[in-house]
């Protein structure tokens, strides 16, 4: 699966391929401090995460992955709030797409 390019030369990694399909799995949730500690982001700056509603008021393995990707963006194309939840939102909806047509096949 191709990278993701934004500005400054920037790549998004691809989803994991253990992500694409949670289906059969259980998801494990997270306090806020948990998520903080996992991941090395500060909680205010997950709560600010929630605030721009980029992140879910429930933390849980989505939601981890979805801040690693989060963190990866704000730091290599060093984008601001709005423009995190603008691509967060097509990367969404891009691997959602992805796996419908799988289905189709």
């Amino acid at each position: 699966m191709p990278n993701v390019r934004c500005g400054n030369n920037c790549a998004a990694p691809p989803p994991s391929t253990h992500a694409l399909d949670m289906s059969h799995s259980t998801s494990q949730t997270y306090s806020l401090e948990i998520l903080a500690e996992t991941t090395g982001v500060s909680t205010q700056l997950i709560l600010q995460y929630q605030e721009h509603g980029i992140l879910p008021p429930h933390f849980d393995d989505d939601t981890l992955r979805t801040l690693r990707r989060i963190e990866h963006l704000r730091e290599t194309c060093e984008m601001n709030f709005r423009g995190l939840k603008m691509l967060t939102q097509l990367l969404d909806e891009v691997e959602q797409l992805r796996q419908e047509l799988r289905a189709r096949r």
